[in-house]
């Protein structure tokens, strides 16, 4: 679309061995899209969750313990991932709720900084905005529109096709977009998840994860202490350093 000329576009996905962030790992990741210059972009990867993989999620994605077999763990792709998430605009149907905490959660877990996004546009919230009818799930969107889902579960069909989603959608409810594709963009900007690494305090301490994703570490610690406290204890998903930067700022 020539609205988005410019930015890096990528229908994005993920498959994982559960639906938990916190305990669940993710086993395929795929980006299907175009760079700036309007080349093709396919990044399809399988990862070593280094953990089994339930039947129960091999009977949605088709992914083994053996497919995985050899593969990397996530931290040995992180800087790919990095690379090229870092500015673009992503796009995935229910992407804010669920691939983009499993990213954000094994980013915490090797140490690293969720890599930032320009934006991120999720089409099932469009969905929802725009009221379309019927059901949102990603097939029955894709049947509405006319849009080959053959593989469904497969990280690289649900990318490409919720790619294509974006645009078919767009395109009907243009009137309620027009030519402000840049308040759209800028409605949905991406985060680093934890908050600045530039020093800032207060509601720059953003928690993504958990039940209270979105809120400051200040405000969490008022609300619910022992939460806070679970934050800041070596179960939590947060480095050391980051542990330690909350005592620092906040507690101390």
């Amino acid at each position: 679309m020539e609205s988005f000329s410019g930015y890096r576009v990528l229908g994005f996905d993920t498959e994982t061995t559960g639906l938990d962030p916190r305990k669940d790992r993710i086993v395929q990741y795929a980006f299907v899209g175009v760079d700036e210059d309007g080349q093709k972009i396919v990044i399809d990867s399988l990862v070593d969750p280094c953990m089994a993989i339930p039947p129960s999620s091999t009977s949605v994605h088709g992914i083994s313990n053996k497919d995985v077999e050899g593969c990397q763990p996530f931290k040995e792709q992180a800087g790919v991932i990095t690379e090229i998430i870092d500015g673009a605009v992503i796009v995935g149907h229910n992407v804010k709720r669920f691939d983009w905490k499993f990213v954000e959660m094994e980013y915490f877990r090797c140490g690293l900084q969720p890599p930032s996004p320009h934006s991120i546009i999720d089409t099932l919230e469009l969905a929802r905005k725009f009221r379309i009818p019927g059901r949102h799930k990603l097939g029955s969107l894709c049947k509405r529109y006319g849009i080959i889902l053959d593989r469904a579960h497969s990280a690289d069909a649900d990318a490409a096709a919720t790619l294509v989603l974006l645009w078919k959608m767009l395109d009907e409810y243009s009137d309620l977009i027009g030519d402000k594709v840049e308040d759209l963009l800028q409605s949905n900007k991406g985060s680093g998840g934890f908050g600045s690494d530039d020093g800032g305090t207060g509601d720059d301490a953003i928690i993504s994860f958990g039940k209270y994703s979105g809120l400051s570490f200040p405000k969490i610690v008022s609300l619910d202490p022992k939460y806070s406290d679970w934050l800041l204890s070596k179960s939590s998903p947060l480095t050391e350093e980051r542990r330690l930067r909350l005592k620092t700022l906040f507690l101390d």
